[in-house]
């Protein structure tokens, strides 16, 4: 695989969309920070430069089809579209578009498996063991990276309710908050922050705490506010996350 080539292929094809709508070019970069974190994460990991650079591909291609979502329904939301994910692979394998990126089709499985996952809920158990460790990485590295967006000023959006009593329940039972559940505005940023009950890797852990994410995020949603329940709310949450993180990064 030569990633450098397949990074220089993507941002052609991006570049396509973002004449589109600028909207298209948040992506674009995300993409290319993913590609970075897999490629830290893979190496932590001690994976082999061939594998490290299959980290780095499924990185590059986790959300090609978030493009044609955004011209299809103009949103890159997938419960008011389709799955952006499905939708990725529909795009890779028409034409056996995949080619475009790296020629040796027995990657295809592992390539294909990990986006499908990358977005899910949870990963499907059948898997075997090299399927789950690149699903985990992409995941891994498309959370942090979606924390990462969560500090930046142009998603800093006014609150205006709390988090709802089941959100707010599975975030201090350190669970992955299911979309389906989410009532507000509140609990879809909150929600963000329950990512984290979904990272698998030291490395990942350490990138999370090294940036400060989880409190950056909390204080800015509480600097949002003059809710004093919201407040509190918060509070209890960055309690139990940061012990959470502190434990996990002992652990890992």
């Amino acid at each position: 695989m030569n990633i450098e080539k397949a990074i220089e292929e993507f941002i052609k094809y991006a570049d396509k969309y973002i004449d589109i709508s600028s909207k298209c070019a948040y992506k674009k970069n995300h993409t290319l920070r993913v590609v970075e974190l897999c490629g830290k994460i893979a190496i932590d990991l001690g994976l082999n430069e061939d594998d490290v650079c299959l980290a780095k591909m499924i990185g590059l291609l986790h959300d090609i089809g978030r493009f044609e979502q955004w011209k299809r329904y103009s949103t890159f939301s997938d419960s008011d579209s389709v799955d952006h994910a499905d939708l990725g692979i529909e795009i890779l394998t028409n034409n056996n578009y995949i080619r475009t990126y790296y020629e040796d089709e027995s990657y295809d499985n592992i390539v294909l498996t990990s986006i499908k996952y990358h977005n899910k809920y949870s990963i499907d158990e059948n898997l075997n063991q090299r399927e789950k460790l690149f699903s985990k990485i992409i995941r891994d590295a498309d959370k942090i990276d979606i924390m990462y967006a969560h500090t930046t000023d142009d998603l800093k959006i006014d609150i205006h309710d709390i988090i709802s009593d089941k959100v707010y329940h599975d975030l201090l039972n350190k669970k992955l908050i299911k979309l389906s559940d989410r009532k507000s505005k509140a609990d879809v940023l909150s929600s963000t922050l329950g990512l984290v009950f979904d990272i698998n890797f030291k490395e990942s852990f350490e990138i999370l705490n090294n940036a400060n994410y989880i409190n950056k995020i909390i204080d800015i949603y509480y600097d949002k506010t003059d809710d004093l329940q919201f407040e509190n709310q918060l509070e209890n949450v960055r309690q139990v996350i940061n012990n959470y993180m502190e434990k996990k990064v002992q652990l890992c």
